[in-house]
């Protein structure tokens, strides 16, 4: 009945949550995350190809198409695919919607929002809402509806990044001014309590656009907080079709850089001097140093041996 393997490493397919309260940038950072993903998938591509192998279910009154031709650092968004997706929320539905973009080419799929299929026109607090009976039960005679979802997220052979909205709530804090100022939060989200477990990676988005995760099976982007960019799905790109242990070999090319370093320095006290300024003002050791610390130092040594040289 059951069959015991030795388990391995497999390619798989991204599910992946966007959480945060209106105006965090959900959107936008699926959209950055899903071209990082496809650009890392097909390198000689054009954008524009790229752009086309990228789908937006779009729950929110078209929104998605605004970000259309806007730039965003040197990243500009392209013409992906997209379906207008008006009620009712139903389970199926978003099933539907999903196959028809799937068939139309896209790679990803961007759900924005999941969030209508619990609290929308036709989701399932309105049918639980028009049901007649005990509340309670009632409730367990919708707990199908939920599982079909969770198999439309995880049985699909494609990426699949969903928003989901917070209920909003507002905190009193200091200001940069020092003065009490009201400040947006998100909360919770607005779907069934257990539906964030069945994401593999849950961004958690700030209304200062900062993500953080709160679930992160990749180990990639724990113990930080940053912007949704293309890196991020270059990265889980890389973790998901490629097995790669992106972490382990960011962390031996750190180690090659700084031993580059140690070599260039050894003997030249030019150079000792350089990267002992540099440790000042970054406030850590050579040793501690991170990658792009490393690179710009190493950069300055570089141009430092050149023009001793001439």
């Amino acid at each position: 009945m059951f069959q015991v393997t030795n388990a391995q490493r497999e390619k798989e397919k991204a599910i992946v949550g966007f959480i945060g309260p209106s105006g965090s940038g959900k959107t936008a950072g699926a959209l950055l995350v899903a071209y990082g993903m496809m650009r890392e998938a097909y390198p000689e591509a054009s954008d524009e190809e790229i752009w086309s192998k990228i789908g937006v279910v779009d729950t929110e009154h078209r929104r998605a198409k605004l970000y259309a031709n806007l730039q965003f650092d040197d990243v500009r968004i392209g013409s992906f695919k997209h379906i207008d997706f008006i009620p009712p929320y139903t389970t199926e539905r978003y099933q539907m919607a999903l196959e028809a973009i799937k068939a139309a080419g896209a790679e990803v799929v961007i759900i924005d929002s999941l969030s209508h299929n619990w609290a929308g026109e036709g989701g399932i607090v309105e049918k639980h809402g028009e049901m007649q009976g005990n509340s309670f039960q009632n409730w367990g005679k919708l707990a199908p509806e939920t599982t079909k979802l969770i198999k439309t997220l995880t049985q699909n052979d494609v990426h699949i990044l969903a928003t989901l909205r917070t209920k909003t709530e507002y905190v009193v804090e200091p200001n940069s001014e020092g003065k009490m100022a009201p400040r947006k939060v998100g909360t919770k989200p607005v779907q069934k309590d257990e539906m964030e477990y069945e994401f593999m990676l849950n961004f958690n988005i700030g209304i200062d656009h900062l993500a953080e995760t709160s679930k992160d099976n990749t180990r990639m982007f724990e113990g930080s907080s940053f912007k949704l960019n293309p890196e991020v799905g270059r990265k889980l790109y890389q973790w998901l079709e490629l097995g790669i242990d992106v972490k382990a070999e960011e962390e031996a090319e750190r180690i090659r850089l700084i031993d580059e370093i140690k070599t260039i320095v050894a003997g030249n006290e030019t150079a000792a001097q350089m990267i002992e300024e540099f440790q000042i003002k970054a406030n850590k050791k050579l040793d501690q140093w991170t990658i792009k610390l490393a690179s710009a130092a190493l950069d300055r040594l570089q141009a430092l041996k050149t023009k001793e040289e001439k």
